[in-house]
């Protein structure tokens, strides 16, 4: 199976327009919010089947500090953990991308596919960034913004999976987000 079986380029067009404009719905149903991320996590693959990951978002409103330990950049805590209408609008996409998992013949092809996926959502992750850093997705989105992968779910992949999302730039910018990478290495 080759990666020329999905079209990648079209692929994270439709996950930027669609996760844009669940950022800028959220944005401007909650204009007494200052969103400060958004994030892709809870991935799924076993083989067999590709699910969409979910998007999520946060507000500065909603960080806690349970046990002394921030919620800050811990999709699975965030007030709005899962953005159904940007994960929905993409199925589509991942019933194509689980139909190629199970025409693969062999495992090596299936983690082709997954590792071509992680590559997608990173970019994603980085134009959705710079999109709304660059005031595209919504004007009440402050401009330091952030998307990434925050996927604690992937164990010794996370800090990798990071850091691709985030252009290293954009990172330095963002307090907590490069000691949250460092602390998947720990």
């Amino acid at each position: 199976m080759e990666d020329r079986a999905m079209d990648w380029e079209a692929f994270e067009a439709a996950w930027c327009d669609n996760g844009c404009r669940a950022i800028a719905r959220l944005a401007a149903a909650h204009p007494e919010e200052r969103l400060y991320a958004a994030a892709f996590h809870l991935f799924y693959s076993d083989g067999s089947q590709i699910l969409p990951p979910a998007l999520a978002a946060n507000a500065e409103s909603a960080v806690t500090k349970p046990y002394e330990v921030s919620t800050r950049f811990t999709p699975a805590e965030w007030r709005w953990d899962v953005i159904d209408e940007a994960s929905e609008a993409m199925r589509p996409w991942y019933e194509r991308l689980t139909a190629l998992a199970q025409a693969s013949g062999s495992e090596a092809e299936t983690d082709a596919l997954d590792t071509a996926h992680d590559r997608a959502i990173a970019r994603i992750c980085r134009k959705i960034t710079a999109s709304a850093r660059q005031g595209r997705v919504h004007p009440n989105l402050p401009p330091d913004f952030v998307v990434a992968v925050l996927a604690d779910e992937r164990g010794d992949e996370a800090a990798d999976l990071l850091r691709a999302s985030v252009d290293p730039r954009v990172l330095a910018t963002v307090p907590g987000l490069l000691s949250h990478v460092d602390s998947y290495r720990q």
